[in-house]
This record gives structure tokens, sequence and C-alpha cells, in this order.
């Protein structure tokens, strides 16, 4: 006989198990405080969006701005097994609101202990009545909310529920499966260590009736408890008890709320019988993290600036930034003039966010400089959450925020791919709802040496934040927990708050696989094709917030966000392409109802019209290759030109994986073989240019040996496995389109290096380190891959590294230069004689001028330099040389 009918309802009166009069419980919570979307500082949970305050109370919130169907897939999902998208999706197809619990920060129980909160039902479910409102309580993790698969006995916590369906029961979260339905997951009662647990039937509730839950937690065995769930209703107790169960599993840990579907309620109080328990102190970070924008740095009549952006816990109303040229100024920092100031703004795309624009008292290219943060008049800089009890955090740091010296060398860490969850972690209680389940870093000592570097630029390139990794965020408060939790954890808030930051963000970023070409505009302009346009025009507007630095909505319209960002000094720039969003249609298929459907693939990948960065990105990246002056420039954003890693589906003619309609080849840049070919065409025009992306889940330093241009993955951080390799993967092969490639570095899933030896060590976890030269008579790029373990002194990863003069990159010169000399330290130009573009550089501080031949010009040619150094302009016609 099911433990369902083991019940019993008592009156308050009858003896046993009791309730305790309301005098002896110690307040946890009354909720007296202002109505906001934010849920107080003592309660911590991944699915904010679930509450509010509203009425001095916890409100149960059931409308978000996109909340509805977030479909992740496009259509080409279906090369490769995806489900095929229905045609219509106007309302939540998901029915019910999915599950959420909302955790006490500061509360850790042990032994003996009762929890009593106090509900109110504000309106019954309208439609399909499967709601619930309770008590959760044994949790390991706070971020243990909505419900997952893969859950262990013991490690998911116990609820106390009333639910719609008229019954009151003492369930295991592990047990509900993704619709907030008893029994989810295929797992059978008392099998594999799953506890059976008791319902009851309950009374009806309407609106406005007020019912408490309480959970008692007793006995005198030190390793085994009796539990006792209580529903108690004008005067009426229904009761449950669960005897003989494993503390340390099932009752011990952290207790809040939970909810589920479209039950409307509220939480007016929450109390505790501590028991021998008492409160914890657990600090919080106000200011989540604020950071500043590398490629919003300019100078403006003769004053340097930037715009930073600041994400903060709580409502407030405004911010300041203070800069100094040291740490610890004379007089403190409040003695320090403000440098900018902007408001805290809430709405539909930013939760408690500001874009501040900053003036520097001095230009970066010459110190050092530092900031703290200001909310409302109290420094908030400092971080005082304590270390991780994991050895997976590097531990409390007391630190400002720095902007770096850019002056040579340049020193740029690329790092992308970042997951909250599996991957393998190598961290213990790492499974579902296990204490280290969600973890901002995946495994021990990350980025322990990550200051021996002296990096002064993080270049945080695709898969940022991941945003729908764990679940698609049905709310822009689900959205920025998921990006605050990956850029302001302890490690990761020290990382952008110590360097200059450029944001390339990738598809995941945005909240749906596979974000690329007019697709991806199409499914924000419309409600008709199977996602939520709502969802989409959210994501990106909150995508350009935060890596732009935009303040007001874009609507629909496509991101121009590439840019060029040249250091104060000149010598070095970073430029950023969009190779996603303005790429045409994969769609391999042409007039399939104009006469042409019987032949398939007509509109092939190869076809030379393909297209990969738009007429006006390719215009504005083709100027700044002619014109830059730097003598080395880093692309960021293209991502992977060279495809030698594999996607999921067979082409039988090629007897690899790599046919045009899979959508995991069509996600590489170089799928787009025209677009991409005119690109590296643009890159050997000229030395000194390497390009680097994220993305692919592993790390491979590859060199076209036509055009001498090299471009090198990073990542992950903490996600596993890695793309296919081609089947004649070596050191020197071609790649799928026939171009002649030379690898000097592989660090993969499986293979440490491109001679395919098996990986030994730790995970494949890394980023990239890259160093620029450009002071030098031939300025020089390093390249190295490291494990995010590593310190500097270590041998790089992937089996080889690169350390290249400029002058042994882009094509092969058809002509050189004279020795040259002009004005010291200055811009310099050449171009044809009736003014067409060939290429910049600069000169030394004696004069000499750094490049020494040209692409593509015949010798004996006749071309103009001219060079530039504030108001000072010397020209010349200079005559070619073989």
């Amino acid at each position: 006989m099911k433990l369902k009918i083991l019940f019993l309802i008592y009156l308050l009166t009858l003896c046993g198990a009791s309730t305790s009069p309301a005098a002896d419980f110690d307040l946890v919570d009354d909720f007296d405080r202002p109505d906001m979307w934010y849920h107080g500082d003592g309660w911590e949970t991944l699915t904010p969006g679930h509450w509010k305050l509203e009425g001095k109370a916890l409100r149960r919130r059931l409308e978000n701005t996109g909340d509805g169907n977030p479909i992740t897939h496009f259509p080409w999902h279906w090369s490769t097994g995806g489900k095929e998208i229905e045609p219509l999706s106007k309302g939540r197809k998901e029915g019910l609101l999915p599950m959420g619990m909302i955790w006490r920060r500061d509360w850790e129980l042990q032994g003996n202990y009762t929890i009593r909160a106090e509900f109110t039902v504000r309106a019954l479910s309208p439609d399909d009545p499967q709601g619930f409102m309770g008590v959760c309580f044994g949790g390991e993790s706070w971020y243990e909310s909505r419900s997952f698969g893969g859950a262990r006995p013991g490690a998911s916590s116990w609820m106390a529920l009333w639910r719609e369906d008229g019954t009151f029961a003492v369930a295991d979260h592990g047990r509900i499966g993704s619709g907030g339905k008893r029994g989810g997951g295929g797992k059978k009662q008392g099998q594999s260590g799953w506890r059976d647990l008791p319902e009851a039937e309950a009374p009806p509730l309407k609106a406005g009736d007020k019912v408490a839950i309480e959970v008692e937690v007793t006995g005198s065995a030190l390793n085994k408890a009796d539990v006792f769930a209580r529903l108690v209703r004008q005067g009426e107790t229904v009761r449950l008890e669960v005897r003989d169960v494993d503390r340390s599993k099932f009752t011990n840990g952290n207790f809040g709320l939970a909810c589920f579907g479209d039950l409307d309620f509220e939480v007016n109080r929450v109390e505790i019988l501590p028991g021998e328990n008492t409160a914890g102190a657990n600090p919080i970070n106000e200011l989540h993290v604020c950071y500043p924008l590398g490629g919003t740095l300019k100078e403006v009549d003769g004053k340097w600036g930037c715009r930073m952006i600041g994400l903060f816990r709580n409502p407030g109303k405004k911010v300041e930034i203070r800069v100094a040229d040291s740490p610890d100024p004379q007089g403190g920092w409040k003695q320090v003039p403000v440098a900018g100031s902007a408001s805290i703004v809430d709405n539909d795309f930013r939760r408690y966010t500001a874009a501040i624009d900053v003036a520097l008292p001095a230009s970066p290219g010459l110190k050092t400089l530092y900031y703290t943060v200001w909310k409302d008049g109290v420094d908030v800089t400092k971080d005082p959450r304590p270390a991780k009890p994991s050895k997976g955090y590097l531990g409390k740091k007391d630190y400002v925020g720095r902007l770096p010296r850019l002056s040579t060398p340049y020193r740029v860490c690329t790092l992308g791919g970042h997951a909250l969850v599996g991957g393998g972690t190598t961290l213990d209680r790492s499974a579902t709802y296990q204490h280290n389940w969600v973890h901002g870093q995946p495994t021990e000592n990350s980025y322990k040496y990550f200051e021996d570097y002296n990096f002064q630029i993080v270049n945080w390139d695709d898969d940022v934040w991941y945003l729908e990794l764990m679940f698609p965020p049905p709310s822009t408060d689900d959205a920025y927990k998921i990006i605050n939790i990956t850029i302001a954890n302890p490690t990761t808030r020290w990382q952008m708050m110590r360097h200059w930051n450029i944001i390339n963000p990738g598809d995941h970023d945005y909240g749906m696989d596979d974000i690329k070409g007019p697709e991806q505009i199409l499914v924000r302009q419309r409600d008709d094709l199977g996602q939520d346009p709502e969802y989409m025009r959210r994501n990106y507007n909150l995508v350009q917030h935060l890596t732009e630095g935009i303040e007001t909505r874009t609507e629909d319209r496509n991101p121009k966000d590439w840019f060029q960002w040249k250091m104060p000094n000149r010598d070095f720039s970073l430029v950023l392409c969009e190779s996603r969003l303005w790429r045409d249609s994969q769609d391999t298929n042409v007039w399939v109802r104009g006469g042409w459907g019987h032949t398939a693939g007509l509109n092939d990948r190869t076809l030379e019209t393909r297209n990969l960065l738009g007429e006006e990105q390719f215009a504005w990246l083709t100027e700044v290759i002619r014109t830059d002056t730097a003598p080395l420039i880093l692309v960021t954003g293209i991502n992977c030109m060279h495809p030698v890693f594999t996607g999921q589906l067979m082409d039988e003619k090629l007897g690899d994986k790599w046919h045009q309609d899979d959508r995991v080849a069509a996600d590489y840049a170089g799928w787009a073989k025209a677009g991409t070919d005119r690109v590296l065409e643009l890159f050997g025009s000229r030395p000194g240019i390497i390009s680097v992306y994220g993305d692919i889940h592993l790390a491979c330093i590859v060199e076209n040996r036509k055009q001498r241009v090299i471009e090198s993955s990073c990542g992950p951080i903490g996600r596993g496995g890695s793309r296919g390799l081609k089947k004649d993967f070596g050191p020197e092969m071609t790649d799928f389109d026939g171009r002649p490639v030379k690898v000097h570095a592989l660090y993969h899933a499986q293979y440490q290096a491109p001679d395919l030896r098996k990986r030994e060590g730790p995970p494949h976890w890394n980023f990239l380190e890259t160093v620029f030269y450009p002071h030098r008579k031939d300025p020089v790029t390093e390249m190295r891959i490291r494990n995010i373990i590593d310190p500097p002194s270590a041998e790089p990863r992937g089996g080889g590294f690169v350390n290249r003069p400029a002058s042994k990159t882009g094509r092969v010169p058809a002509c050189a230069l004279p020795e040259l000399k002009t004005l010291p330290d200055a811009d310099v130009h050449f171009t044809t004689l009736d003014g067409k573009p060939i290429i910049g550089t600069r000169s030394l501080q004696n004069g000499t001028v750094q490049l020494q031949s040209l692409v593509d010009v015949a010798p004996g040619t006749k071309v103009v330099m001219t060079a530039r150094r504030g108001d000072e302009v010397e020209a010349k016609v200079v005559v070619t040389e073989k």
C-alpha cells in the first residue's frame, strides 16, 4: 500500500509533534521592505525572476520579459537530429511556469530545527491546476532551483508542498521532472537509494486563504532524524511524517521556499526554531562587477576617457567612479575627485546596471591608473565574500580596480567557453544540486598564477557566459544571474576589474545555439517562426549593453559591433570583427518551389558569392588593414577560417564529417569559403596580423602557408569535449578547402600535440597568451597556449608555440623598400601615386621606418610615403626595389 494513504488529519489540540506557538520562533524575514524586483540580501536563487517584493511580502512573479516559449534552436538543427520547429508559437508552449527555489544565505542547519513559513494564496492557476508552494530543506547548493536530471539521492533537497491537485506532500526535488511532476527522471520508488515519501489529501484553498507550512526535524540520534511536515489552516492541521532519515543526506543544509506553475501566492513571514543552530555572517558584494571596455578608450581634445559597465546586486540611484594613479591615494579615496557618474537603471533589459563615461587623469599609455566604485555615496569596490571552502577558487582578494598601462610589450589574454556546470569538473561535490554543482571555476587552483603573466588586456571571446547552457532564462533577472555568476564570481570579478576588457559575444551569449545569418534577424522580427522574438530582442539588447555600453533598446536592428582599438602610443591595434550576424544564410537549397527542388544543395557553400562579414563590415575592415599604422594587429571574432575540424554529418564524397548541410560545420567561418578567402587575402596583404577566436572547445594554432596568416583558437573553460579532427590531421596538411596549413600547436580533450599524442595531465581548459613587441625594428608576436592552472614558467601546452617576426607574416613580399628615415615616432602611410592606400606603419624614435617590404607591389614602382607626428608632416616619393 502506498505511503500516500499513511496520513492523519489532526486538530491543533491533539498531542504529538504539535505546532509550537509563533512566539517561540525566531524571525527570519517578514519582507518589510519597499516593492522591488530584488528579493533581498538574505536570500539567494538561480531563478530570481520567480520572485518580487510587493506589499511587504515575497510575491510569486508570473510574467516576465522574454518568458514565452524559449526554443533555442534554428531549423538547421534538423541536420543533426534536432526537433523540427512548429510553425506557430504564440503564448507559452512550456505550459506551466518552471519550478523555482529560493534559499536563505545565513542558515546552514544541522541537528534538530523547525522551519515555519506563512503563505497567502492570491489566485489559483487559471488553466492547469498543477502549481505548488512550500518549504524546501536539506539543500546543498543555493543554486538548486529549476528541475534538472541526474540528481543523486541525498544531493537534492526535500520539500513540504501544498499542491493545487488537493494534496500535501513531502517530496524529493530529485524525483521531480522539468514539468514539476513527481516521479520525474524515470526513477522508481524505493530504488537506488530514493526514499519513499508520503503525501495526503489537503484542504482546498482559494484566493485570499492563508496557510502555514512547517517542517520539524527532530530526534536524539546523531545520524538519524524524524521529519514531521505540517500544513496548518484555520485551526486544522495535515501532518506527515518520515522516520529514520539520514541527517547528512536529507536534513542537514540550507532551507528556503519552493514554487511551481501558475499558482499566484505570497510569502508573508518565515520563522525558525533553530535548536543548536545560529545564523552565520555571509557578506555579499553589493557591486557585482564594474569593468572598463577597452574599445571605448579614446582621446578627445587631449583628454582620455573610456566607458565602464557596472552591475549591482540591488537597486540604487547613482554610481560614481573615482580614478587615481595610486591604489592608495594620499588622503584616501574619498578625497579623489569623481571622474564619472551615471544613474543605475532597471528596465526590461537592464537590471540594476550603469554605463559610466569616465574621464581619466592621464594617458593610460603613460601610467597605470586605479579606480573605485561608489554607489549612492558608499565605496562598494571591495569584494567582501569569504573564500569558498572549495579549492576551485583563489580565495578572498582585497583590491581596487586597475587600468594597466598600455605600452609595449602588450600582453593579451584570450579566453572563452566559460561553463558553469558539468564538463568534467574536478571539483568535489559537483553533481546535480551538490555544493559545487554550479561553479564559477571548474578546477582547483584556477588562475592561481594569472597575475604573474602581467596581462594588460583580457579578450573574452565567444560563449563568455553561455546564457542558455543551463536553461533559457525566462526573465531579465535570470539572465543577469547567469551572467553575474560567470563574470562576477570571485575570480572573474577580479580579472575584469584588474584589466582592460574586450567582450566578443558568441552564439550562446545571446541565448540561442548557432546564432548567425539572416535567420537570427528574423527570429527577432517575427512571432510565427517557433521562437519567442521578445526573448531574443531582450537578449540582444542585454548583450550590446554589456559589451558595448548601449543604454537604449536597439529593437531588432542588426548590431554593427565591429571596432578598431588603437593603443594610446599608436603602436598596436586590436580589431574586433563580427563574423556571425552579417553572413548569408547557411541554407544550401534555392528555388525549391521554383522548379529547382529536384536538385539539392545548389546554393553550395563554396559559391563565390558566399559572404562572411557583409559588405559594410568588409569595406570597413579593408580600410583598417590598408591604413592602420600599428605594426602589429590582433584580430578577434572570426571563428575558424581554416576548417581542419569536423562537424557531425558524413560527406560521402570527402569521406569525412564535413557535410555542407551540417550545422556544426556551418558554425565555422570557413564554411563560407569565398567570404573567408577574401578575408585571408586581405590579412595576407600586410605583415603583423594574427587572428584569435574561441568557441570550438580546443586550442589550436594554425598557419596558412600561402598567406602566412596565423590564427589560434582557445578554450574552453569548464566544458567537456572538443570538435573532431580532419582524418589526415597533422603538423603539415590542407584544410577541407585545400588551403595548405601548418599546425603549430594542438591542445584537445584527447590530444596534446599536432602529431596527435594522447593528452595527459589536467583537463584541457586553457587560455591563449599573446605578447606583442611592436617597438622592435622587426616587430615580434609570441603565442602560447596555457592551461588555466599553469604559471608562466611552465612549458606551453599543445606541443609548440609561435615566436614570429612581422617580416615572416603576410604573403611573401613582391618588392623591398630602401632604408627610410623620417619624423621620429610618427604614423607613416604608403599610397599609390593616385592616392590609393597600400599600408600603414610606424617610425621608431630615431626616425627609422619599420616596414622593409611591400606585398603585391612590383619592384621599381613609385609610391608616396607620408609621415605625420602631431602637426608635423613629411612626404616623399619612394621607388621600390628588388
